[in-house]
């Protein structure tokens, strides 16, 4: 979600607002509360119209991890950072507070859907707050492209280019990841064979010094096995 493209694509299906255009976003952005819990926000987005995107990624159904008092906490830490002063309450931002879990939230009650939304009423009467609670499961399967994109979430198949410029940044990532696992994997091969080398290096020597072989190889930490492919290997 660091790629703004990426950013923008998630946004669209989840919102269903498919000319949606970030200018700022943040990872892991952190607001502090003055008189208790702070709280870090995975992700957070303006777009070019003034509306403001939270999305949670969660794992887990544990009610202090997740649920509607999550996103009531969250929504009011938003609302606190965006209220300087002299600003009034009508001019609060409209926001959408988005959660994506692996598991049906609602399957205990008997809901099964992929998608669920809250709606502000009073008395019957739609009573807009301009905030948008949007829950995403990838436990539900639907024939449409958001739900593919869940299911996407859950494989990161660097080879399923479906998804626009979310799946060339997941190729992009896995490929750097790639490298990195690589390198360190040759990195510590290349330090093995160096200690190896010096451990058969101090066998040799204690053995011209008149030592046994089973002294030897306990005095130099090396298995017999090892010494032996390796000196045959030399």
């Amino acid at each position: 979600m660091k790629d703004k493209e990426a950013a923008e694509y998630v946004l669209r299906l989840c919102t269903g607002i498919p000319d949606l255009m970030i200018v700022s976003s943040d990872i892991q952005k952190s607001l502090r509360n003055l008189f208790g819990k702070s709280a870090v926000l995975d992700f957070i987005a303006h777009d070019s119209t003034g509306k403001v995107y939270n999305i949670e990624v969660q794992n887990t159904d544990d009610e202090e991890y997740f649920g509607p008092m999550r996103a009531r906490y969250y929504q009011s830490m938003m609302d606190a950072s965006l209220v300087p002063k002299g600003l009034t309450y009508n001019e609060l931002p409209e926001m959408y507070i988005i959660f994506i879990t692996p598991f049906n939230p609602l399957k205990s009650k008997g809901h099964h859907k992929m998608m669920y939304t809250k709606h502000s009423t009073l008395d019957g009467e739609e009573w807009d707050n301009g905030v948008h609670e949007i829950y995403l499961n990838a436990e539900v399967k639907e024939n449409s492209q958001l739900s593919e994109m869940l299911q996407y979430f859950r494989t990161a198949d660097p080879e399923d280019r479906r998804f626009g410029a979310l799946s060339e940044t997941v190729r992009e990532q896995k490929g750097i990841k790639e490298e990195i696992v690589d390198m360190c994997k040759a990195v510590e091969d290349y330090a093995r064979e160096r200690e190896a080398s010096k451990a058969v290096e101090v066998v040799n020597n204690l053995l011209a010094e008149g030592f046994n072989l089973e002294k030897a190889l306990k005095l130099a930490d090396i298995d017999e096995e090892t010494y032996r492919q390796y000196t045959e290997n030399k």
